[in-house]
């Protein structure tokens, strides 16, 4: 396999797609009252943080809550514990490719009666395994199996998505 990355997003680019999925969020939860973003894993959960804030920032009497989910193996720990029943929830991830971690993670708040259940995702692949959809995509990509999307966050300020 080519180990030559390829660049997608910059870190401009990237937060002018949170603004951009934030609005559609806000239209759509401008009557939720409160919004759970639970972000999987390290990277979608600082995802989930930035667009938090920029869903504070439209509209400040929408309550965000983030959530971490920690999936190990087949396990899901929330951090903090969090209470899914009657809540909107947004599960977020970085990219998602094949389907599996958020069919873990969907399963588990699914077992707490949400009121909704939304996903978002930076960086969406077309070669899932699970029937999952995003709703909510900052871009679509075409690639071939061999391809792998990588959301790069290892410095907060410059944030990049590589073809790889």
């Amino acid at each position: 396999m080519n180990s030559a990355k390829t660049p997608i997003l910059n870190h401009s680019e990237i937060l002018t797609k949170l603004e951009r999925m934030a609005c559609e969020i806000c239209e759509k939860h401008i009557n939720s009252g409160e919004l759970v973003i639970c972000g999987l894993n390290s990277r979608g959960f600082a995802l989930s943080k930035l667009l938090g804030e920029k869903i504070t920032a439209i509209d400040s009497e929408l309550r965000v809550k983030n959530v971490n989910a920690v999936v190990e193996k087949d396990s899901v720990v929330f951090l903090p514990e969090a209470d899914f029943a009657g809540k909107h929830i947004l599960l977020m991830d970085d990219v998602i490719n094949t389907g599996s971690t958020l069919m873990l993670v969907l399963s588990e708040i699914y077992r707490q009666k949400p009121v909704s259940i939304g996903t978002v995702f930076l960086a969406k692949r077309e070669h899932r395994n699970f029937p999952v959809k995003a709703d909510y995509v900052g871009i679509s990509i075409a690639t071939t199996l061999q391809e792998h999307v990588q959301f790069d966050s290892t410095d907060p300020d410059n944030l990049s998505v590589y073809l790889v």
